[in-house]
C-alpha cells in the first residue's frame, strides 16, 4: 500500500462492553474444531461472562526474549523464544446453578472458550471465532471483605495444552 496520512484517531476499535462471552465446556473432541451445538450448546456447558468481576477474567502471557550475540558483532541481537500464558479468576460468590462459584469446583479440567467482538446476546454458531484455553482448575479462594460491595472468589488455574489463534465452530 503506498504510504498515505493517517486519519485522526486512528482505526476504529471494536468495544469490549457486551461484546465478551466466556463459555466453560466440560469436554471439547477436537480443540481446533470446537463445536457450537454439541460442544458449546450442550446441558454440561455454561456461560460465566456475567460471573467474572472487572478483571476477573484476566487471560495474559509473555514471550521469552533469548540473547544472540555473535563475535565482533557491534550489536547484540535476540531471538524470541517459549511463550507462557497465565489465567486468574476472580467472580461473585453465588449459589445459583450455573454461576462460576458452583461451576468451577477444584481439581476440574476443562476448557474456557472466550468468543470476542460478538454481542453476548448472540448464541454460539458456526464460523464464529473463539479461543479455547484448556484447563485444570485450582482452589476457589475466598476474595477480600471490605464492608460493601459483592463476596467474591479468587481462583488459580494451570493452563494444560497450547493456547491457540481463535479457531471458527464448527456446527
Amino acid at each position: 500500500m503506498a504510504d498515505q496520512a493517517e486519519l485522526f484517531g486512528g482505526p476504529p476499535a471494536a468495544d469490549q462492553t457486551g461484546n465478551l462471552t466466556v463459555w466453560w465446556v466440560p469436554t471439547i473432541a477436537d480443540r481446533l474444531i470446537p463445536k457450537a451445538s454439541t460442544e458449546i450448546g450442550a446441558a454440561t456447558s455454561y456461560r460465566l461472562t456475567y460471573s467474572f468481576t472487572t478483571g476477573g477474567w484476566a487471560l495474559t502471557g509473555s514471550q521469552t526474549k533469548n540473547p544472540d550475540e555473535r563475535l565482533t558483532s557491534t550489536q547484540d541481537l535476540e531471538s524470541l523464544g517459549k511463550s507462557t500464558a497465565a489465567l486468574t479468576l476472580g467472580y461473585v460468590d453465588s449459589t445459583t446453578a450455573g454461576s462460576a462459584a458452583v461451576v468451577l469446583v477444584n481439581g476440574l479440567s476443562g476448557y474456557f472458550v472466550e468468543r470476542r467482538g460478538t454481542a453476548q446476546t448472540v448464541l454460539a454458531a458456526a464460523a464464529q471465532k473463539v479461543r479455547v484455553i484448556p484447563v485444570t482448575l485450582g482452589k476457589q479462594i475466598p476474595g477480600p471483605v471490605d464492608g460493601s460491595g459483592k463476596f467474591t472468589y479468587t481462583q488459580e488455574v494451570a493452563i494444560t495444552g497450547i493456547i491457540g489463534e481463535p479457531v471458527a465452530l464448527a456446527v
